[in-house]
């Protein structure tokens, strides 16, 4: 091979050197932009516990929803990838029943640990209860992109429990993949005018919940070019001559309020305090908006509710009866955006 054949070998060889290490430095950059893809697309541990912090919020709501109290927990394993499971609690009413001798928050925990330690849920009779475990059914497992998840509540009978836990499972999934899960919608439900319709000069009233009543009035009064209306307490509860029943239970509650006057109606601002109540169940399901649209309807009160009731709606989501007339906020905001309070006459 003459001087001129080699020269062009060792430039052959070398091209295919070069060739060789720059397919292989442009392999390793793709591998770790796809590592780094991977890391991006993972979630902190921070993210998902403001997620868990949601997820619990709902499982609260929902536990109002039922009529029930007691105490929600959940604890998350991020991704599969950590050593550390981070948890968070929610009370729904009280962290124990003193009467019965239970603590709630101990149990719910106790349904969460055996969770994580099985990977199934709680109250399984074929598992060895280890130290720590009761053995309750009403912790739920479960695993979506990567993350494992236990979610229990403890406070109602078992069932209900469960049922709570489970909801915050699929609450957390939606939060997740960044798509809390909707109701799906029904097209096909017709509903009939009613025999007696509710009237333009029925209307009485729009009631909103605020998180901070003074701060709101003030708001108002200046929008309005009003005097700051005066905010007092209505302690909502039974006395034996008048009922007050949230979702057909004896609850009482605490409740700041405040009126002014718009001429034919009012606007009416409520605070509530943590006790489950329709306008508690609402700020935790909604946050802060228009509770209800108020309609005085007279003599026509049983036919408007029957009618209501016959229409697929609760009419028992809040009853309260004073001296002289009656409240009934009837549960139609999932199809109305908001809910109707019924009254007879004001």
């Amino acid at each position: 091979m003459n001087r001129i054949s080699q020269m062009k070998m060792y430039y052959l060889l070398i091209l295919l050197i070069c060739g060789v290490c720059f397919s292989c430095n442009e392999h390793q950059q793709d591998k770790q932009e796809a590592v780094s893809t991977k890391e991006n697309k993972n979630m902190t541990n921070e993210q998902l516990r403001e997620k868990l912090v949601m997820a619990l919020d709902d499982m609260k709501a929902k536990a109002i929803e039922m009529g029930i109290e007691g105490v929600a927990t959940a604890s998350i394993l991020n991704n599969g990838e950590t050593d550390d499971w981070i948890g968070e609690m929610k009370v729904v009413g009280t962290p124990y029943k003193q009467k019965e001798g239970h603590n709630l928050v101990a149990i719910a925990w106790s349904k969460c640990g055996e969770v994580i330690a099985t990977e199934a849920d709680s109250g399984n009779p074929d598992h060895e209860k280890m130290m720590g475990e009761l053995g309750f059914v009403g912790g739920a497992y479960g695993e979506y992109e990567g993350c494992k998840m236990a979610f229990a509540f403890s406070g109602a009978v078992s069932e209900e429990d469960l049922v709570v836990a489970r909801y915050g499972i699929e609450r957390m999934k939606g939060y997740i993949a960044n798509r809390p899960d909707k109701k799906e919608v029904d097209t096909t439900t017709v509903y009939q005018p009613l025999a007696t319709p509710l009237k333009k000069d029925q209307f009485i009233q729009v009631n909103i919940i605020v998180d901070d009543i003074h701060k709101a009035a003030k708001a108002w009064a200046a929008l309005l070019g009003v005097p700051e209306p005066e905010i007092w307490t209505n302690h909502l509860k039974s006395n034996g001559e008048y009922p007050y029943t949230y979702r057909g239970k004896d609850i009482p509650c605490d409740l700041q309020m405040c009126v002014i006057d718009m001429g034919s109606w009012v606007l009416e601002l409520h605070q509530v305090d943590e006790t489950p109540s329709t306008f508690r169940e609402f700020i935790n399901k909604h946050g802060q908006g228009v509770h209800h649209l108020g309609f005085e309807v007279g003599d026509d009160r049983d036919e408007v509710i029957k009618e209501l009731k016959a229409m697929g709606f609760d009419t028992e989501r809040t009853i309260g009866i004073y001296p002289g007339s009656s409240w009934t906020i009837v549960d139609t905001e999932d199809v109305l955006g908001v809910n109707l309070n019924i009254k007879p006459k004001r």
